[in-house]
């Protein structure tokens, strides 16, 4: 099953379990679409306004144009088109998205990476295909990984970025849906909803609870199996939750599984421990670049990287079938899964 089918597979059970539990509003309002190369869904339950729906959509919208990397008029298109020629001048948002995205790369020493764009555009993984008979040779690789590096990010005043060098390019794939949950958390909240499911593929933002203080029950994806039983189930209200996985975007090679969260270090896809993780932090754009970062970084240094972060916590899934889950999490996930061996 492919990775936008295992989102859908996800959000009906989600769905179904927040309908029958909630007692907020009878019939909730909702609305669906494809954007960020993702399927959007957001449910609200505790208004009629689809008004609000509309104004969330449209903002999604507006973020998508300013944001992606293949959208030849948006701000980090011209900043890519420009690398090594001189700054652009980008939309407030955009400033402030690429800001937090360096300042997880500062923090992770380049676990996280905003440049890592020549990487992702030379291995090309996505969704259409599962099997290859060629990956990039190892010259290419490290021809693309010349151009990757953070510190020549220049973030300068007046909402100006830059690239130094030419053939550099940015990807906020691993934050953008992450911000996007939070301003549609933003906008949802200014328009007075209180109970809401807010999902950005798979990147999930709980809203509220669903109803006498219940919280909502969602499920931690079994990356050996993303369409059947889950992890565990995690109990959350006002939270965002967002998992990185190698059972999302992959393609087979030679018997091997090649998926899409590339090691800037190496400029291969990450081979380490883990084989999934998930982000439960209040704001979404944090828990995206978080998946991210601790993927790659593995169980130890993950974990060392977020334990003086407050308001952070975090599930690790290893492939040999272990789960790791920081204190803060103790009688919020329930693992009932047998497959599993749960680590304290």
């Amino acid at each position: 099953m492919n990775g936008k089918k295992t989102v859908i597979f996800l959000l009906i059970l989600i769905l179904l379990s927040a309908t029958s539990c909630t007692q907020k509003t009878v019939n909730p309002i909702s609305r669906s679409g494809f954007m960020m190369d993702t399927i959007i869904n957001l449910r609200i339950y505790d208004t009629t306004d689809e008004n609000i729906l509309d104004i969330a959509m449209d903002r999604l919208k507006e973020i998508e144009e300013r944001m992606s990397a293949t959208i030849e008029s948006s701000d980090i298109s011209q900043i890519n088109a420009n690398a090594g020629i001189k700054p652009v001048q980008v939309h407030e948002d955009v400033y402030y998205v690429l800001e937090t995205a360096k300042h997880y790369a500062t923090l992770s020493d380049g676990a996280y990476e905003p440049t890592i764009g020549p990487l992702v555009d030379l291995w090309n993984i996505n969704d259409d295909e599962r099997e290859r008979d060629s990956i990039p040779s190892n010259e290419e690789v490290e021809k693309a990984l010349e151009f990757v590096n953070y510190n020549d990010l220049k973030l300068m005043e007046d909402n100006y970025v830059f690239l130094k060098r030419k053939g550099m390019k940015l990807d906020l794939g691993g934050i953008v849906k992450g911000y996007g949950a939070d301003e549609v958390k933003r906008i949802f909240a200014e328009n007075g909803v209180k109970s809401a499911i807010i999902d950005l593929g798979g990147n999930i933002y709980v809203m509220g609870d669903k109803g006498n203080g219940t919280p909502w029950k969602i499920g931690v994806t079994n990356p050996f199996e993303p369409s059947g039983r889950f992890t565990g189930m995690l109990e959350l209200t006002d939270s965002s939750i967002i998992t990185s996985g190698d059972y999302e975007r992959y393609f087979i090679y030679n018997g091997k599984r090649y998926h899409h969260i590339i090691d800037s270090k190496t400029g291969y896809p990450s081979d380490g421990e883990v084989s999934g993780v998930s982000i439960i932090s209040e704001k979404g754009i944090d828990g995206d670049a978080l998946s991210t970062t601790l993927f790659i970084l593995g169980v130890d240094k993950g974990l060392e990287l977020i334990e003086n972060m407050d308001g952070i916590e975090a599930i690790f899934v290893t492939k040999d079938k272990k789960v790791i889950m920081t204190e803060g999490l103790e009688g919020k996930f329930i693992m009932d899964n047998p497959e599993f061996q749960l680590i304290k």
